[in-house]
């Protein structure tokens, strides 16, 4: 590029020529860099999205343990809690409906849908993820509503959870509307025509 400067009769041409060669070396610079990136980003979305599952299975499994009566189970996974009690979180399995089990199940499988989609690389990936996201945080405030929830869980869980939700939200907000738009490399490519 450099070279067909000396080429051009016209300053201003050549100056034209120069700036359009430089973005369009610049534009595939930054291409290249954002496909280096994008296994490290795919290695992190996979990964978020394995916490959520981890974390919406637990979430059913130990509610369905204790309305289940598996108290052993039930008592076992609530170690991971803290400040769980078997005694105080019945009464919280026993008032959430049928229905909200099947949301939260719902919501799991949701969550492995978006990363089989994720490992495809699929488009719909940022959709379903979203969708399991809502489904997720519906569920978790219809539990606030419930008394026996506040009572079952320590202030210190329920921030905890809030705090994921935001920061999910942000992730998801920075992810879909902060996205770069893709370089266009037609200056480039118009100069090199001549």
């Amino acid at each position: 590029m450099c070279a067909e400067t000396q080429h051009i009769d016209d300053e201003r041409e050549a100056l034209k020529w120069a700036l359009g060669s430089m973005r369009a070396a610049l534009a595939e610079r930054l291409r290249a860099a954002r496909a280096q990136r994008m296994p490290t980003i795919q290695s992190l979305a996979v990964l978020w999205i394995v916490m959520f599952i981890l974390s919406s299975a637990f979430n059913v499994s130990i509610a369905l343990a204790t309305r289940l009566r598996f108290e052993r189970m039930a008592s076992a996974m609530g170690r991971l809690i803290d400040g769980f009690h078997y005694d105080r979180f019945v009464p919280l399995a026993d008032a959430m409906p049928t229905g909200l089990y099947v949301l939260m199940g719902l919501v799991v499988v949701l969550f492995a849908v978006s990363l089989s989609l994720s490992l495809r690389r699929s488009s719909a990936t940022f959709a379903v993820f979203c969708s399991a996201v809502g489904l997720s945080l519906g569920a978790w405030l219809y539990q606030l509503g419930i008394p026996a929830y506040v009572q079952a869980m320590s202030s210190q869980h329920r921030l905890r959870s809030g705090i994921c939700f935001v920061l999910t939200a942000g992730v998801l907000c920075a992810l879909r509307f902060g996205a770069a738009a893709p370089v266009s490399t037609t200056a480039g490519r118009s100069g090199t025509e001549r």
